[in-house]
């Protein structure tokens, strides 16, 4: 082991989001000719309505030497106001540091780990395009493999069952110039080519993608609140507004190994089980409590475990989980800063649905 220490100090400012949902249409395409000042100040789903601020970033890490072998298994988890993504250790019940990161990001809200173990980390703000990076899994922390410029709006949340070969789906939290949020369908060598919207959509929040190639979001419908889920069969069309979503507020999407929605309520602080939705939904669990506020949440492979990023604590939570219980077990912090907005996670490897 080695000790790393770098200090990195970086002003952020953060526009507040004056925008509203505009015109509605099904599909786009891609806006050629987009310049960067046509785009607004990132946004993080904690606060995107937030006043200009300055963000002071410092990190002391230990960090394992670069001959040292990355392990397959491990948590990634994203903070806002940060330039850096954290990979730890599995079970990291000892509360023990990151063992590696990934740094050169800005603002990036969640974070996602394909079917193959390559991580999906949607950065809205290192560059004058969005983009969507893929690194090279299953080990943590692979090598930048490529990057796919997203033209519709800011990149905040991303699912795939292969990103290299396959579909991706990529939730633009809002849309260029403060409009709508969106789903935009990607492909590593093709890019962002479709972009779809609906008129329930404000923000968009947590997306889901089953290995069969269907798609969810979950919006928040209005400045002052709201939530739907929408169902896109096949990831293409108009979508349709799901029935019997329990849901207050919006939040993170993940699909366990039964092809069940799992689903955060951020107002409310719980997580819904849904079978369905396409678009009728059936609750098959929940809502079971979570131990702090927190937007997003993945499973492990194996589904026995849930973890979600507290972002008022400053916390990593790790649950039980089953259709009948989702049951706190244990937190780990080392790293982390809840003045820094923690948003997303990634476990690796993911639910294979």
């Amino acid at each position: 082991m080695r000790l790393l220490t770098s200090a990195v100090c970086t002003a952020i400012a953060v526009g507040l989001l004056a925008g509203c949902a505009g015109n509605m249409g099904s599909n786009s395409t891609s806006p050629l000719g987009l310049s960067p000042q046509a785009r607004t100040a990132p946004i993080s789903v904690f606060d995107d309505a937030a006043p200009p601020r300055l963000v002071s970033v410092i990190h002391s890490l230990m960090l394992p030497d670069k001959k040292t072998k990355m392990p397959k298994k491990g948590t990634y988890v994203s903070q806002f106001d940060t330039t850096s993504v954290f990979g730890y250790a599995a079970n990291n019940k000892k509360n023990n540091g990151p063992i590696c990161t990934i740094d050169g990001v800005a603002f990036v809200n969640d974070v996602g780990v394909d079917g193959k173990g390559n991580l999906m980390l949607p950065d809205p703000g290192s560059a004058s395009t969005p983009t969507l990076d893929i690194h090279q899994g299953p080990t943590m922390c692979g090598k930048l493999i490529g990057a796919i410029a997203d033209p519709f709006g800011q990149p905040s949340d991303a699912t795939s069952p292969n990103a290299v070969t396959g579909q991706i789906a990529l939730g633009n939290l809002v849309g260029v110039g403060s409009t709508a949020g969106s789903l935009s369908i990607c492909t590593f060598k093709g890019g962002c080519t479709v972009n779809l919207t609906n008129s329930a959509y404000f923000h968009v929040g947590g997306v889901g993608m089953s290995n069969s190639g269907d798609c969810w979001i979950d919006v928040k419908t209005s400045a002052s609140g709201g939530a739907e889920l929408v169902y896109y069969k096949g990831c293409a069309g108009n979508g349709a507004i799901a029935s019997g979503f329990m849901q207050t507020y919006y939040g993170g999407i993940d699909i366990d190994k039964r092809g069940n929605l799992v689903i955060i309520d951020d107002m409310a602080e719980d997580v819904y089980i849904y079978s369905g939705c396409n678009p009728t939904c059936k609750v098959v669990g929940g809502p079971f409590a979570l131990k702090g506020e927190s937007f997003w949440g993945k499973l492990n492979q194996s589904n026995n475990q849930f973890t979600a990023v507290d972002r008022t604590d400053g916390l990593v939570d790790v649950y039980s989980y089953s259709t009948k219980n989702i049951k706190f077990i244990y937190s780990y912090d080392s790293g982390l800063s809840a003045a820094l907005l923690p948003n997303g996670v990634a476990v690796n490897p993911r639910s294979k649905q």
